[in-house]
């Protein structure tokens, strides 16, 4: 996957932070990303992008999305 952007992606419930792969943005509407082989969704509030998996909240920063942002592509 070296076609993809890496971002860190962290974990509320537990607080562990793992790398997940960006596979597409809009800015301050969403971000969907690839996470252990699955794909989460993630909505854009107050400067943060926040979704669920299995119970789970996940989270991501505004300030820490990379400034460009390659397309996924297969």
């Amino acid at each position: 996957m070296n076609n993809l952007d890496e971002i860190t992606i962290t974990c509320t419930d537990n607080g562990k932070s793992v790398v997940g792969y960006i596979l597409d943005l809009r800015p301050k509407d969403y971000l969907e990303v690839s996470l252990n082989t699955v794909k989460v969704y993630l909505q854009y509030k107050n400067g943060i992008y926040v979704g669920s998996m299995s119970g789970m909240e996940f989270t991501v920063a505004e300030e820490s999305l990379p400034k460009e942002h390659q397309e996924y592509q297969r």
